[in-house]
């Protein structure tokens, strides 16, 4: 299976990242004082407005946390030893297969709405893998299901965000 991962055109800047961050939080504010405001209208069950407001404080709250894990990775400056580490986009090929390639961000893993391409997790099994490795590099990892999938390294880079 081939994956074809589209890396943004105009990466995210530091910045911009915290611009959204101290906006979002401003807004959080405000949706948090309307949903104590719904509240003490009484009878929640029949009341869209505090479900409403509910529902938006929700989705707030999943964007603050995806933006505090894309900030976490905005500064990181490439390894002494060029290896992959976390803030990597990293190119693997499983198994000496050609055709099963994949690109990825090495970072946590609520990065992925704001970056746009797939993001590994460096405490999953194919994080730990890539980790410390170059290109050419190949390493070994066990899959959930017991068996062992092997990676070799093609490419990998600094995605400063």
């Amino acid at each position: 299976m081939t994956t074809t991962t589209h890396v943004p055109n105009a990466p995210l800047t530091r910045d911009l990242l915290e611009s959204q961050l101290a906006a979002d939080c401003r807004e959080r504010a405000v949706v948090s004082a309307e949903v104590l405001e719904h509240r003490a209208a009484g009878d929640l069950e029949n009341n869209d407005a505090y479900h409403g407001a509910v529902g938006r404080l929700e989705t707030l709250d999943r964007r603050i946390a995806q933006l505090y894990a894309a900030l976490s990775t905005a500064d990181v400056e490439p390894s002494a030893d060029g290896t992959v580490q976390v803030g990597s986009m990293v190119t693997v090929v499983f198994d000496h297969d050609p055709g099963d390639v994949t690109t990825f961000l090495v970072g946590p893993p609520e990065q992925y709405t704001v970056v746009g391409v797939d993001v590994c997790s460096p405490d999953s099994p194919l994080g730990q893998a890539v980790l410390g490795t170059d290109v050419g590099d190949d390493r070994t990892y066990r899959l959930p299901n017991g068996r062992e999938c092997t990676i070799t390294v093609k490419a990998h880079r600094i995605e400063l965000l």
